[in-house]
């Protein structure tokens, strides 16, 4: 894949960014309340104000910092999914591109072994999301007997 494709890929933040995300929503906070209440207050209520201040900023941090590990996680799952689906699809696929080189008589059993192959990735690894077997149209009964020529006439035409 070109750096264009992979510049769409999800980014997992590292653990230094979400900290540095938290803790200056939670200091921006401590200080919004801080100027606020020496607005608002034109008298020093002494440290009192500032302890309250302080407090809501690290639970906002904190409420924050939960937030993106949680949302971290998610996507490190996401990228997991779609890291497993590439392999199996890809996987798939290959065998289809060589289907051209093989046997006239084992064509249609090796493309329906990888449409197999990507309807159980779908079903499999994919997160149930409605998705059930019988959503999926119904696959062809291909065995290798069936693809062997019958007697009497050639594989070739």
């Amino acid at each position: 894949m070109n750096s264009a494709g992979m510049s769409r890929m999800l980014k997992v933040p590292s653990l230094f960014r979400r900290l540095g995300f938290s803790f200056l929503l939670g200091f921006g906070l401590f200080m919004l309340g801080a100027v606020l209440e020496a607005v608002i207050h034109e008298e020093n209520s002494g440290i009192s104000s500032y302890l309250d201040d302080l407090i809501m900023g690290v639970v906002s941090g904190l409420v924050v910092f939960a937030y993106e590990q949680r949302r971290s996680r998610e996507i490190r799952q996401k990228l997991a999914v779609i890291s497993a689906m590439n392999h199996h699809v890809r996987n798939a696929l290959q065998t289809i591109s060589y289907v051209p080189y093989t046997e006239q008589a084992k064509q249609m059993l090796l493309i329906q072994q990888s449409v197999n192959r990507i309807q159980w990735a779908l079903n499999e690894i994919l997160p149930g999301e409605g998705y059930e077997a019988r959503s999926f149209p119904p696959a062809m009964a291909v065995t290798e007997k069936a693809m062997e020529p019958e007697p009497g006439t050639s594989a070739n035409g």
